[in-house]
């Protein structure tokens, strides 16, 4: 999987060959008048770009103002400027916040390169100073950022100074630089000598990583590695004797960083995912967090709702958590019943609900299908129990002998609320919130007393549980059957294998052996609740044996030795 990066690293921007300076532009923002020497509206709209952006940008009583949108792509962009002396050499400050505490990843682009400003996170201004040589005589200058939830920021103090005249006497920089497994993406700040930019003998590595092949696209170099990258390691690349397309050498430049997720931020199950954010959820807000963690361990697909930004409920041993998935980075054909490993995202805190935020794109396949998690059965009166519920926030539940109290039809409806009533006790605790699913919207309530099935969710601090199949909202049939419902025997099995069902209320129509990739490799027709099968063709190893009888199944596993 091609992962990006947390960049840690230090780049050097030297003033060679800029000598005395001449300001261009520079804009404080104060009531939104202009103090520079080039001319430019008093209105900030002739030169940010609006179009799809939300809230308040223009802060004129404290002379700031704040970019972005709430996905990616918030940036604003200078008037064109004539920064032709010295051969486009010029020099930009500026002075830049992160917005609501978010970490947010800035890039100055100029003449369609960007050069990064990472990893900001504080919430006091802080100045930044860039300086370029190469450019153009009409060039413009583009604040922008990057980042999956709230691409914002503050900006102010904008201030740009260009030589009157003079050759380009500077050597080129490194501007960025995105490490993959097995190739490293540099960018520099001007366009290369192909030549020199292309010896593969100007770029070395530590750590025993060996640079294989240059190869040159402007001011884009990439190279191949080998080995590859581990993730989480740190490495330093050093870069000398690269010279410009004028023949300006640069000095020695190096580059230190650490490639992925650091290990600090690895964590082996739901669990200790959860226990990464340690303040107390809040029911009355949004709280983002600003670091990426890679959750290592395998866990269970309990749910997939496609129609509210792609949130998928997972499961282990631990604990469960929701994973949104917004901006639709998870492209694999993901079901309910997989078994799938190593997601990186943001932790954050959705009105009480803890979510884990996709922060890069995952397309795996899964490592295994058709695994049933066997619910965690709850009265109502355990719904209703905010504190004991915050436990078990995204588990899936099982609900015994409720009755489900109709609105106004007696049709489910798409995303409402209905209360049940068990024992004698009646309370919110039904929410059709995976919409249009079939089998539920449009299907008869129930006029007597059920079984339900499905996933902890909360709202406005109450818990509901929300069914994710028409079979979710109780014909009367379990959908998991328990240890107590099933017997398989010998396991391990050398040549025949049993299944044993010790329930009348689910009969077993067809049973089916898979590996332990997915692939079906026996069938078998079923008009008995003792089973036999034969199994002297598997090879020895792990398998499933799924057992349906139309609608609903249930899956386990055995040993073939």
């Amino acid at each position: 999987m091609k992962r990006a990066s947390l960049l840690i690293f230090s780049v050097l921007f030297a003033l060679c060959g800029l000598n005395a300076q001449t300001v261009v532009l520079n804009e404080d923002f104060s009531g939104i008048t202009d103090s520079n020497t080039v001319s430019i509206a008093n209105s900030l709209d002739q030169y940010m770009q609006t179009t799809g952006w939300t809230g308040d940008w223009i802060y004129p009583s404290s002379g700031k103002v704040r970019v972005g949108k709430s996905a990616e792509g918030g940036f604003i962009m200078t008037p064109a400027l004539d920064l032709s002396g010295n051969n486009g050499g010029f020099a930009v400050s500026f002075d830049i916040k992160a917005w609501n505490n978010d970490q947010t990843r800035i890039f100055v682009e100029v003449n369609g390169v960007d050069h990064l400003v990472d990893g900001l996170s504080t919430t006091q201004f802080t100045t930044f100073n860039l300086v370029f040589t190469g450019g153009t005589s009409a060039t413009t200058v583009k604040f922008k950022s990057y980042q999956a939830t709230k691409a914002r920021f503050f900006i102010d103090n904008i201030v740009i100074t260009s030589q009157t005249a003079g050759p380009d006497t500077a050597g080129p920089v490194i501007s960025n630089i995105v490490p993959d497994d097995n190739s490293l993406t540099v960018t520099f700040n001007e366009p290369l000598d192909q030549a020199s930019a292309e010896t593969v003998g100007n770029y070395s590595m530590d750590n025993n990583i060996s640079v294989t092949a240059a190869s040159l696209n402007g001011s884009v170099v990439t190279l191949s590695i080998s080995p590859a990258l581990t993730e989480g390691n740190s490495y330093t690349l050093i870069v000398n004797n690269i010279a410009d397309i004028l023949g300006n050498v640069m000095s020695p430049d190096t580059l230190t960083f650490t490639y992925g997720v650091d290990p600090e931020f690895q964590v082996a199950n739901i669990a200790a995912l959860r226990a990464k954010w340690t303040d107390p959820l809040d029911i009355d807000g949004t709280h983002f967090g600003n670091d990426v963690y890679k959750l290592t361990g395998n866990v269970i697909i309990t749910g997939i709702n496609d129609s509210y930004r792609h949130q998928i409920f997972i499961q282990d041993a631990t604990g469960a958590i929701v994973i949104d998935d917004q901006n639709n980075l998870i492209t694999s054909a993901l079901e309910t019943g997989d078994e799938i490993t190593n997601i990186y995202g943001k932790l954050t805190d959705y009105y009480g609900l803890l979510q884990f935020a996709v922060a890069e794109s995952y397309n795996e396949a899964a490592i295994s299908i058709y695994n049933d998690v066997t619910p965690l059965t709850v009265t109502l009166s355990d719904l209703q129990d905010v504190s004991y519920m915050n436990e078990h926030q995204c588990e899936l539940l099982r609900m015994e002998g409720v009755v489900i109290n109709p609105l106004t039809a007696s049709t489910f409806e798409n995303g409402k609320k209905y209360t049940l009533t068990q024992n004698g006790q009646t309370g919110n605790g039904l929410w059709t919130h995976f919409y249009n699913v079939e089998g539920i919207t449009g299907s008869p309530i129930p006029t007597s007393a059920v079984n339900l099935t499905g996933v902890n969710k909360i709202s406005y601090g109450e818990y509901f549980l929300i069914p994710r199949v028409g079979a979710d909202l109780g014909t009367g049939l379990p959908q998991y059957l328990t240890e107590n419902d099933v017997v398989i025997y010998p396991n391990p099995v050398s040549d025949q294998l049993t299944v044993s069902l010790r329930t009348n209320a689910f009969q077993v129509t067809n049973m089916a052996v898979y590996d332990m990739n997915g692939k079906l490799l026996l069938t078998q027709a079923v008009n008995d609740n003792q089973i036999t099968m034969s199994t002297s063709k598997l090879a020895t190893g792990n398998y499933f044996l799924r057992l349906s009888d139309g609608k609903l199944s249930m899956t386990t596993k055995f040993v073939k030795r």
